[in-house]
């Protein structure tokens, strides 16, 4: 077993999964150095019981963005007069993780919870400056250091997902949607709105991944494809700087955004590039609907020639979706008496913390009692 290996300090292969097949396309070696004190292993299965018997110190962190999604999706039940409960929510939007990772997480020695915001927090936020002023490329890379210069080319869909019923005045609004980006075989989830700052727009600087389960759950929970958006982007960055040139499906000419976690470092890059009177701090949603005819952007959603790819996209999710939440179903049989199985260890669980507590206070007050005696002792 490679983890066996890396505690022995020996050369291993670590497996290299590939997003976009799902599957691992490979392995690569990995030899941990002999002045290593502590190894950290990272992983949604890392409690799973074939791999925690070889590790020390089982630490699970729970909440994080994912309570977010729960508290969004609640909230947008109720602004349609529904009430929805979380263990509901749970069950349909994350099936993988309650039948596969909850059930570990019990045996975690620490448990953490996550209540931090990636869009609220000044630390993990990227600065973001938009404009669709033309810009060459010989410019762009002028700006960059040409020591740590690289770019890429990516392509991604972005859909805009909402409930039915949610009040609005008869338009469609980013707020009213959760936004899914489809890029490279991942999904992405943006769950509220970025804040804007004058000609800035401050986001989050890492994606919220989820799985397609997930976002088939969201849609069994009444959710509905209402606009998608299709674009290439080409990125070009140097570790503190990264500009991004967006070509959007069906709108005319380019869009350029200046991204970096240093305010004055994106406000510098964007005058070098002569962009300060061209900013927007518009969405792409927003941009594209200021496009269509009146008819064509109701609150409903984007009722163009694109209802036949969204339609498209949506029945992949949805069917993709479903078989990998039965395929992890499978094998599991559900029977009467689980639930007096499970009732009965939760109990346990909370005999054993009592326990636990009542021992603590033994012993401290028969510290306190021989502490005492002792001192009583002493003064005689």
């Amino acid at each position: 077993m490679n983890i066996d290996d890396i505690r022995n300090g020996q050369r291993t292969k670590v497996p290299i999964f590939d997003l976009e097949s799902g599957a691992r396309n490979g392995f690569k070696d990995l030899e941990v150095s002999e002045d290593c004190g502590v190894i950290i292993f990272e992983g949604v299965f890392a409690l799973h019981p074939d791999i925690r018997i070889s590790l020390d110190l089982w630490i699970a962190v729970v909440g994080g963005v994912h309570s977010h999604l729960i508290s969004r999706v609640q909230r947008d039940k109720s602004r349609v007069g529904c009430f929805i409960a979380q263990n509901e929510i749970m069950m349909t939007v994350f099936p993988m993780f309650q039948q596969l990772i909850e059930p570990h997480l019990v045996h975690a020695h620490l448990k953490i919870r996550n209540d931090f915001d990636p869009v609220l927090s000044p630390e993990s936020s990227l600065f973001v400056l938009k404009s669709n002023k033309k810009v060459a490329y010989q410019d762009i890379v002028a700006i960059l250091d040409s020591a740590k210069f690289c770019s890429s080319v990516q392509k991604f869909i972005d859909i805009y997902i909402r409930l039915p019923g949610i009040p609005s005045n008869g338009q469609l609004r980013d707020s009213d949607c959760i936004r899914v980006r489809i890029c490279e075989g991942r999904f992405a989830l943006l769950i509220r709105e970025p804040i804007k700052e004058g000609n800035f727009i401050i986001q989050p600087k890492v994606d919220f991944d989820i799985s397609i389960s997930t976002v088939a759950g969201l849609l069994n929970l009444g959710y509905q494809a209402v606009a998608y958006i299709e674009a290439s982007a080409f990125i070009y960055q140097d570790g503190k700087i990264l500009i991004e040139v967006d070509h959007l499906q069906d709108v005319p000419g380019p869009y350029i955004q200046i991204k970096g976690v240093n305010k004055d470092a994106v406000a510098a890059a964007g005058s070098m590039l002569k962009l300060d009177t061209s900013y927007t701090t518009k969405s792409y949603l927003e941009i594209i609907l200021e496009r269509l005819p009146a008819i064509e952007r109701t609150s409903g959603g984007i009722h163009s020639q694109q209802s036949a790819r969204l339609l498209e996209i949506v029945e992949f999710i949805q069917s993709q979706g479903s078989s990998s939440a039965s395929e992890s179903s499978s094998g599991r049989v559900v029977s009467p008496i689980d639930g007096v199985i499970e009732e009965m260890q939760s109990r346990i669980r909370r005999l054993e913390k009592w326990l636990a507590i009542n021992t603590v206070l033994w012993t401290f007050l028969m510290s306190a009692l021989v502490g005492y005696s002792l001192y009583q002792r002493r003064r005689q």
